[in-house]
């Protein structure tokens, strides 16, 4: 193993900025999982974001958070591991993880995984379908007949008769007639002679 880790680093030197460059393999887009005898490593595109071991496994030498944020870049064959590094699985390989140089590191990282027993895709969860509405009463649902507006009685025909027949005019009023004549003089002057008054010439 150490032999392997030590051809690893070497291979890391010599490929770290192709490995930088190059795109992401279709066998690693999505969810994938690696499988190894104690510890289960599951990718998003590619890039290891959760570790976790089986119960009662024992510790390896790297702690599982040393492989959060690492690249897969392919695989070690077992039976060939100097073949260089390949781009599908085959049972019992190494997968090989790597991370570029950070700028308080003088080289990049490489990890090395146990004998991967698998690799799957992950299928995508389907979201969840939206709550189901409550049970509705059928009479909510059918339409509400109109209410009808209140009923007035008509008002009972009147008793009272109307002769459309002849009409009498309206009677006059007398007009009273002035005349033109003087008023005759009271008694006690009937028999008083005018006053005649002479004027000197």
């Amino acid at each position: 193993m150490d032999e392997r880790r030590a051809y690893l680093k070497q291979l890391a030197a010599r490929s770290a900025r192709r490995w930088s460059t190059s795109p992401l393999p279709p066998t690693l887009a999505g969810e994938t999982r690696i499988e190894t005898k104690n510890t289960v490593y599951q990718l998003t595109d590619g890039v290891c974001h959760a570790v976790s071991r089986h119960e009662g496994a024992s510790a390896g030498r790297m702690h599982p958070s040393a492989f959060v944020g690492m690249r897969l870049v392919g695989w070690l064959m077992r039976d060939d591991p100097h073949a260089g590094i390949a781009p599908e699985w085959k049972p019992g390989a190494y997968a090989v993880l790597w991370r570029p140089r950070e700028a308080s590191e003088k080289h990049s990282a490489v990890a090395l995984t146990s004998s991967a027993r698998a690799f799957r895709v992950v299928p995508r969860r389907l979201s969840s379908p939206p709550p189901l509405p409550l049970a509705v009463p059928r009479s909510t649902l059918l339409p509400r007949p109109a209410t009808p507006s209140p009923w007035i009685p008509p008002a009972p025909p009147s008793t009272t008769r109307l002769h459309l027949g002849h009409v009498p005019p309206a009677p006059e009023t007398p007009t009273r007639r002035v005349s033109s004549m003087p008023p005759p003089l009271p008694p006690r002057a009937q028999g008083v002679k005018p006053l005649q008054l002479r004027v000197p010439g």
